[in-house]
């Protein structure tokens, strides 16, 4: 399938005007809060309108959503979660996205389009290294070059038990590159981190030469403060997590949650998220807007089967035999 570069929507004029008659936006999110904020400032910036946000996780955001609309107290407008539970899960609770509501979706890769959801980034599983210790031409540029014995005993591995999504990276490393590849993994002799979060600390901090699997947004506050840290897209296979965003069906700022999520798709709102943060998205595969370009990007299964999981655990020496 051809790649489909984003091209410049036009939104309506009344639109804009009904939305900022409502005046305010309520977005829940599971995203980084620094990426939070530059989206809600570039938001404000365009249309005037000021942004609240809940950030949370993506399992106790999703429970907060759905346990808010069952008992009809719903406060968010706008849902932007790196997990496809919810919106597989409770598809109720959000609004039709088509392009009569939002136009910008007319202009988005059809591949990324769901009836209520849009993906807005593929978020590139990377590597973390410390530029100290590893130089941008020693860096692993495959995840096969991971297991090369001068890595043994310094390599940070994000626990894959703490979330799906790092689950899900393990998983398409066993299906792109065999157990043998996982198996070899588990003789690195790593050392585990409960969140890339904290593993960009430590690798910043010296303590380790790579983390992963971890994402580039992490590394951002690092970077600003001149942390001897940066990361490595990877290839072989290019996993990523898909981020999508949906309009709530009960949104109390409807015409405001419809003017953002047209907004977070179009060429400002690309330009805006992808220069702060180092994401990729369905709407610049080539990164003409600023976005990281990625070639043949595979989501990863945030659905592994619990018999697959503990295999998979198995193997990586995780879980009993």
């Amino acid at each position: 399938m051809a790649v489909t570069q984003v091209r410049a929507a036009e939104t309506p004029a009344a639109l804009v005007k009904a939305a900022q008659a409502e005046g305010e936006l309520m977005l829940y999110a599971s995203v980084s809060e620094g990426q939070i904020k530059a989206i809600l400032t570039g938001f404000e910036k365009k249309f005037g309108i000021k942004g609240t946000y809940l950030r949370l996780v993506s399992t106790p955001l999703i429970q907060r959503f759905v346990t808010a609309n069952d008992a009809g107290s719903n406060e968010a407008d706008v849902f932007l979660d790196s997990s496809p539970t919810a919106f597989e899960m409770y598809p109720q609770w959000f609004a039709p996205l088509n392009a009569r509501s939002v136009p910008s979706v007319s202009k988005w890769p059809t591949k990324w389009l769901g009836e209520k959801k849009v993906t807005v980034q593929t978020s590139a599983m990377v590597v973390q290294y410390n530029t100290d210790q590893v130089s941008r031409a020693g860096v692993p540029k495959t995840w096969s070059e991971v297991l090369d014995p001068k890595w043994k005993g310094k390599i940070l591995l994000t626990d894959p038990r703490i979330s799906n999504t790092y689950l899900g990276w393990l998983d398409a490393m066993e299906r792109n590159l065999g157990k043998e590849f996982i198996r070899k993994l588990a003789k690195q002799d790593f050392k585990l981190t409960q969140s890339g979060a904290a593993g960009a600390q430590m690798v910043a901090a010296g303590a380790y030469a790579l983390n992963f699997p971890a994402y580039a947004s992490f590394s951002v506050p690092l970077k600003k403060k001149k942390a001897p840290i940066e990361s490595q897209v990877m290839s072989g296979p290019e996993a990523v997590n898909q981020t999508s965003v949906a309009v709530v069906a009960k949104a109390k700022h409807p015409q405001v949650a419809r003017l953002f999520v047209g907004w977070l798709i179009s060429e400002d709102g690309l330009q805006n998220t992808c220069q702060a943060y180092p994401v990729s998205s369905p709407g610049d595969p080539d990164g003409k807007f600023g976005c990281v370009p990625l070639k043949n990007p595979e989501v990863v299964n945030y659905a592994v089967p619990e018999a697959r999981k503990q295999e998979l655990l198995r193997e990586i020496g995780l879980a009993a035999r």
